[in-house]
């Protein structure tokens, strides 16, 4: 698959993402700057936020820049249909509900968690939202706070990794209006995502989705079997 398709299709849900949580993104830029010059507004959840966005992406960097060459041997539908297996019992044993509901409720212990989890999405197959809001869950996080803060992890990562591949898309195979319609259509279908995955987390039935993916998983397994 040629390397503009992952560039145009992270950029679109990228996009997704940035209108989605707008509001948060606005306070914890707003937190950082203010609170660079001053004491008071690092006292305050807006920098708070900003630092555990940070805090959190730097685990997610250095497991992806140091595991992602010795995964990337492991994108192959045998090791993918495994390892959506194992994300399948990752979400159904997640906790379907949690006490801390607000930005200072989350420690920079938190953070580091989610970001290594964030980290091992490295691994074809392995969800990085569902195994990064499932660590969340665990620590105690409200659902909602905890997909808002694992997508906001998201943003520093793929809006880093967008950056970094942008020079590819000079070389790329694909026509503009092609490019266009795949990154429509990724930006509508996650945002449209995005909003059914904060209506399951609200409904405390984040393990819906494992069903679908142990699914997947057997057929694919079953079609290399015989085929």
């Amino acid at each position: 698959m040629p390397i503009e398709v992952d560039i145009i299709t992270n950029t679109g849900t990228l996009l997704a993402v940035l209108i989605s949580l707008r509001h948060d993104i606005y306070r914890a830029a707003v937190g950082f700057f203010k609170g660079l010059v001053s004491k008071q507004a690092r006292k305050e959840d807006d920098w708070h936020l900003a630092i555990l966005v940070i805090l959190g992406s730097i685990p997610t960097a250095i497991i992806g820049l140091l595991l992602k060459p010795y995964f990337e041997s492991l994108n192959t539908p045998f090791y993918v249909s495994i390892a959506l297996i194992v994300t399948g019992l990752i979400l159904w044993f997640a906790p379907k509900t949690a006490n801390k509901s607000k930005i200072k409720d989350i420690s920079f212990k938190d953070a580091l968690l989610g970001g290594i989890a964030q980290g091992l999405a490295v691994i074809p197959g392995i969800s990085r939202s569902g195994s990064t809001i499932t660590a969340m869950l665990w620590r105690d996080i409200n659902p909602e706070l905890a997909a808002r803060f694992s997508f906001l992890m998201y943003l520093v990562v793929s809006l880093g990794v967008t950056i970094m591949s942008a020079s590819d898309l000079k070389e790329a195979e694909l026509g503009l209006g092609v490019l266009f319609a795949m990154f429509l259509a990724s930006f509508i279908t996650g945002f449209l995502a995005l909003k059914l995955l904060f209506y399951i987390l609200k409904k405390g039935q984040f393990k819906i989705f494992a069903p679908y993916l142990w699914l997947v998983a057997t057929i694919t397994l079953i079609k290399l079997l015989l085929f």
